[in-house]
């Protein structure tokens, strides 16, 4: 069916066909020079959004003849219809007149055209058309619109299943030419396509076109490879017949793979093994058992490491295929390189283990890479399924502590995550202890320092809720606090040795989406580093001294809350950036910069450096999340001083327990923890905070009560001095409102009860 067809074209006045006067115009602008002389100025593509849809104007007389012809010539052929309106537009940007240009395309837009009428547009116009006006800045916004149309269009009519089922049932058509046309648009289309010739496989009722569907995906080439890979692990023996057969003829190293499974695996039939062992015989690859678990075992380890990348790593996703025994389909996952890397891993992981899962060390494999799968397609702020885990890989506590202490000596991230998950339902306080002498894989994972395993470690132990002391517990309680104070504010922090400048570099992380923070010497930037759980990246001057910038880093890469975030060196001397660029070239989150004037520039390269945590940089809902989680579980341990007596707070983290009591929300706990303490500085902090009429009154009221308890657990520990100020703040209050003052009344009628409790004892 033509396009004019299933288009109304209302009538036109002129006399000459649209068709020979496009033609005339064609010649005639080919033998056009030296029209650069009248070329319109392009506008920036805010400029264009910014204008009005165009109208057509008079012919501007200061063009040269030539040019007017064809503009003239263009317009008294009055184009309506959708492919005149396109080839309108071509030539009006072929001669650099895109205002007209602008026209024709809007034009097509009020033609409200269908799925089906713009797929055939692109079908005759070309596809690079499209492309081209959604990228020129002069032709915005009505490029930009038109092609997104027909370009979304296109996809949805050229990829429909119904058209992919007409075009495989003409495979067998005897007419060669017909079959050839209809293998050449399957083959344009790529994975979808060859997906669905597969599927065929799995209907009885279509054996006749599966002649043709074998000599298509004989020849589809590199298109075919994702498809049957997932195809060769389906549970209908046909479909995994036909993807070993076809996989036969692409000698890849993934089909290798998938062949040697085939042959060796016991759970597939003699007649798919007979398929596999043609195919190893054409690829002159040899098929001893050992050989081939070798080289399986291998890699899985190379794809698990990143020491192999799989096909098509170099684009920003990677399509992996499986099969849904249920829906009888293959199913498309789209994952970042990454990702797909580990999946890879992964299933070459369970081909192992099914081959001989004997062995302890495809076993230990196979539920390594399963979890580091498992995590990574389920991202870093949701938790893996940890029943289907258990269900599917019969994992114990005792191989899941194992895998944790493996995952964290190959610093995967993912699959250390996976374990703390499992063990948080499955640990107990065995999964705590000691191993001569050295902590549990649970505190290694706090100490790595990867912000979401460290609050997965938490929340396992926390649910073992351990009830006496265990190597490694201090770590625990300081990554509480530590988690705690988060402001639910992203930050960078700088440090120069100048202020000034240093605040310069630090406001330029505000167009990074970072509240910039800055530091004035390394003693300044290790202890705010240390005590800031918001920050995502840190930037280091080689101007800071005592320590000198080389040795801060240093301490920032041993400490376990800065380990893990990215560290970039700003240097003004080559030879330091040179050196330091050495010592940490092992290290992919430090990257050294030259130092500029420029901040803007600087800050390019730390977007840069920031994008590399992607996609586990923490969100502000993770940051929420682990803050509120890590204030409950202090507030329980602090409440039962007695069974929790291995938890000890130092005076550090008592001082910023204290700030806690400012942060929206953690009044509450906050005053829990402090009035357990019963410390001196614990009584300060609460005593402070009730007696400053600017808070609220219900939290004053709050800290005040936790005061009174914990000076009647273990007495008043403030100095004469602190009581005196009491007094004073009592005495001041003479005009604040009463209830203001009871608070202030209460406060020092706790400190008195417990003198004279003393006094009659």
């Amino acid at each position: 069916m033509s396009m004019q067809a299933s288009e109304p074209r209302p009538p036109h006045k002129s006399l000459i066909p649209w068709e020979l006067k496009l033609l005339f115009c064609a010649i005639v602008m080919f033998s056009i020079v030296g029209l650069t002389s009248h070329l319109q100025p392009s506008l920036s593509a805010q400029d264009q959004d910014l204008k009005a849809a165009p109208e057509l104007t008079p012919v501007d007389q200061g063009l040269d003849e030539t040019t007017r012809l064809i503009l003239r010539t263009v317009r008294d052929s009055d184009p309506q219809l959708s492919d005149e309106l396109a080839n309108a537009a071509k030539l009006m940007i072929d001669i650099r007149l895109f205002e007209d240009a602008r026209f024709y395309l809007g034009q097509i837009s009020k033609l409200n055209l269908n799925s089906e009428q713009l797929y055939l547009l692109q079908n005759e116009i070309g596809a690079d058309f499209f492309s081209s006006i959604h990228a020129n800045d002069s032709l915005q916004p009505e490029g930009r619109e038109l092609a997104r149309k027909v370009l979304k269009a296109s996809k949805v009519v050229a990829n429909s299943p119904a058209r992919i089922d007409e075009l495989i049932k003409t495979l067998n058509n005897p007419d060669i030419s017909i079959r050839s046309e209809a293998f050449r648009k399957l083959r344009r289309l790529g994975e979808p396509a060859v997906a669905q010739l597969l599927e065929v496989f799995a209907q009885k009722d279509r054996v006749a076109d599966f002649p043709g569907i074998r000599g298509a995906l004989k020849s589809m080439g590199i298109h075919a490879q994702g498809p049957l890979l997932g195809a060769a692990r389906a549970n209908n023996i046909q479909v995994q017949a036909e993807a070993l057969r076809a996989l036969g003829y692409y000698r890849t190293s993934e089909s290798l793979d998938v062949m040697m499974r085939a042959y060796l695996s016991p759970n597939v039939p003699d007649s798919l093994k007979a398929i596999a062992l043609q195919s190893l015989d054409r690829a002159e690859f040899g098929y001893d058992p050992v050989v081939i678990e070798e080289r399986l075992y291998r890699r899985s380890r190379e794809f698990l490491t990143g020491k192999r990348p799989v096909d098509g790593s170099v684009l920003s996703s990677v399509t992996i295929w499986s099969w849904d025994n249920q829906k009888k389909k293959l199913i498309s996952s789209e994952l970042d390189h990454l990702t797909a890397t580990r999946v890879t891993a992964a299933r070459r992981a369970a081909d192992l283990y099914e081959i001989n899962p004997a062995s302890d060390r495809n076993r230990e494999l196979y539920l390594l890479t399963q979890l580091e799968a498992a995590k990574r397609i389920a991202g870093p702020s949701k938790k893996t399924n940890v029943e289907l885990i258990q269900k599917t890989l019969g994992i114990t506590r005792e191989e899941t502590q194992a895998v944790l202490d493996e995952a964290l000596k190959l610093e995967l991230v993912p699959a250390a995550i996976a374990c703390c998950e499992l063990l948080e339902k499955i640990g107990n306080e065995s999964s705590l202890s000691a191993i001569a002498g050295q902590p549990s894989g649970l505190i290694d994972a706090i100490v790595f320092g990867d912000r979401h395993l460290q609050f997965a470690a938490m929340q396992a132990i926390a649910a073992i809720d351990p009830q006496k002391a265990y190597a490694g517990n201090s770590y625990v309680i300081r990554l509480a606090v530590f988690l705690a104070q988060s402001e639910n504010r992203p930050s960078g922090l700088i440090g120069y040795n100048r202020g000034d400048l240093a605040q310069n570099y630090a406001a330029t992380m505000l167009s990074l989406g970072l509240y910039g923070r800055a530091a004035a010497s390394s003693r300044e930037f290790f202890q705010t580093a240390t005590s800031d759980p918001d920050l995502e990246v840190l930037v280091v001057t080689d101007t800071l001294n005592n320590p000198n910038y080389g040795n801060l880093i240093q301490q920032l890469r041993t400490d376990w809350r800065t380990r893990r975030l990215p560290i970039a060196l700003l240097y003004r001397d080559a030879d330091r950036g040179r050196r330091t660029s050495i010592q940490l070239q092992n290290d992919p989150l430090f990257t050294a910069i030259p130092l500029s004037l420029q901040p803007d520039l600087v800050a390019t390269h730390i977007e840069r450096l920031d994008d590399r945590i992607k996609p586990w940089k923490l969100s502000n809902f993770d940051r929420r999340r682990q803050g509120a989680f890590a204030m409950k579980w202090l507030a329980k341990i602090s409440s039962d001083r007695e069974r929790y007596y291995f938890y000890r707070l130092g005076s550090r983290e008592q001082a910023q327990l204290a700030k806690l009591l400012y942060s929206p929300g953690f009044v509450a706990d906050a005053s829990a923890v402090l009035g357990s303490l019963g410390t001196p500085e614990s009584q300060r902090a609460l005593v402070d905070f009730a007696s400053q009429n600017a808070i609220a009154l219900e939290e004053r009221e709050v800290a005040a009560a936790a005061f009174a308890k914990s000076v009647k657990r273990g007495g008043t520990l403030l100095t004469v001095a602190d009581v005196q100020l009491q007094y004073d703040r009592y005495q001041a209050s003479i005009d604040d409102p009463q209830e203001s003052r009871q608070v202030l009344a209460d406060l020092l009628d706790a400190i008195e009860e417990r003198i004279r409790s003393a006094g009659v004892q």
